[in-house]
């Protein structure tokens, strides 16, 4: 058929596909849709969710009727569903969002920058908390004739279960590590040596600290961590005990003062060197301690155009001879980082006699630390009771004349 023959036998044909368009159309729209299919659930989402409900049963028995009977229940399946496999790698907040019994109970995850601990304080009848971490394994495959001996890292991730007094509310971790020189010249961390949990008695608030060692990659209590540290900074010590990097700060003292009062709170610092922690003398020649060191010399040695160069108000200059820092005292001085009034400003009580102390708050300005104010203020009991647990600051010059370059151990 030519073509001139097909346009015509189309052109018939045309009103008559028109006509039987509306019925067609009709009998599409008259076929029912086939029904989407369910989502097949499977075995491992079917036994997350068993668990989840299995929680909340339990988690409603036990807030009807508190008791250690009550709480064994929650914790048989709160520590099933957080040592699975699956659960060591979901994010927190996942695991939250699926599980709404760990909400109803409070839970707490505190991150302990590369592993994570999960702590229940809001149920006194708790004693044990689950730790997240990874734990490395270095395989040796031997070599053979034609090939070297190489080592496989694998990473696996595990969960175990630490004990937590249920006297205590925990408040901070940390994985210790070896702090490494990269090849940028800037330290980084390195082999994990230690795992530092602190918290707070329940009523009292003293400081509670505890330390392991990874040992065939489970976690043992090792207390001798803390060797080094003075008695009275682990025993009774009422405040609150924090990480930055892999030093422990502690906390003492009141931080809220009354009206008109100055923060008698303190800020002592435990280094972590080789392999313990320890209070460290050098740590008061860093930074803004260093100024007010260096500013105290100047005045006991008389080298009052010295000292007013770390002034931002040069009539500053008259107040330390009110407290008898003058000039050299037999007795020394004692020099204690407070409770800072703001996260711009570093305070220091300086002990002089036995009438008045000065408090000596510290500021950067264009980058360089300087005394921005001088209080005279009456002497502290705490502070006089940790004069045994804190070293002489030596006013000799370190080697680093920069103060904002910090040292390190070696």
């Amino acid at each position: 058929m030519s073509s001139k023959n097909a346009l015509i036998v189309f052109a018939a044909l045309l009103p008559l596909l028109s006509i039987n368009a509306p019925a067609i159309c009709a009998q599409s729209a008259a076929k029912p849709a086939k029904p989407a299919a369910a989502p097949v659930e499977t075995p491992a989402a079917a036994e997350t969710a068993s668990r989840s409900q299995a929680l909340s049963a339990a988690v409603a028995q036990y807030k009807g009727r508190q008791d250690p009977a009550t709480w064994d229940n929650v914790w048989k399946v709160v520590r099933e569903i957080l040592t699975q496999p699956a659960s060591i790698k979901a994010p927190a907040a996942s695991l939250i969002a699926s599980n709404p019994g760990l909400k109803e109970l409070g839970v707490k995850v505190i991150d302990a920058e590369g592993a994570r601990l999960w702590t229940f304080p809001n149920c006194t009848e708790c004693q044990q908390g689950i730790l997240h971490w990874s734990a490395t394994t270095v395989t040796t495959v031997p070599g053979g004739r034609r090939r070297t001996p190489r080592e496989i890292v694998t990473v696996v991730g595990k969960a175990q279960v630490m004990n937590i007094p249920s006297t205590i509310v925990p408040y901070d971790a940390h994985l210790e590590r070896t702090m490494v020189l990269g090849k940028d010249k800037k330290l980084h961390p390195g082999q994990v040596h230690a795992l530092v949990l602190t918290g707070n008695s329940r009523g009292s608030g003293a400081v509670w600290l505890q330390a392991y060692k990874l040992t065939d990659n489970v976690w043992v209590e090792s207390p001798e961590f803390f060797t080094a540290v003075p008695p009275f900074l682990t025993q009774n010590l009422i405040g609150k005990a924090y990480f930055e990097n892999n030093d422990l700060v502690l906390t003492v003292g009141s931080f809220k003062p009354a009206k008109g009062q100055q923060p008698a709170g303190y800020k002592i610092v435990l280094h972590y060197v080789d392999g313990k922690f320890s209070l460290d003398a050098k740590s008061a020649e860093e930074g803004p301690a260093f100024v007010v060191l260096q500013f105290i010399e100047a005045v006991q040695q008389g080298h009052l155009d010295v000292a007013k160069g770390w002034l931002t108000d040069v009539r500053l200059i008259s107040i330390p001879k009110y407290a008898g820092l003058n000039k050299p005292s037999p007795q020394g001085f004692r020099l204690l980082a407070m409770a800072s009034p703001s996260p711009l400003i570093s305070r220091y009580r300086i002990m002089v006699s036995a009438k008045n102390d000065l408090i000596m708050d510290l500021g950067k300005v264009k980058q360089q630390w300087a005394i921005k104010s001088i209080f005279i203020v009456p002497p502290d009991p705490l502070a006089q009771k940790l004069l045994g647990s804190t070293p002489q600051p030596a006013t000799d010059k370190p080697e680093n004349d920069n103060p904002d370059e910090p040292s390190v151990s070696k």
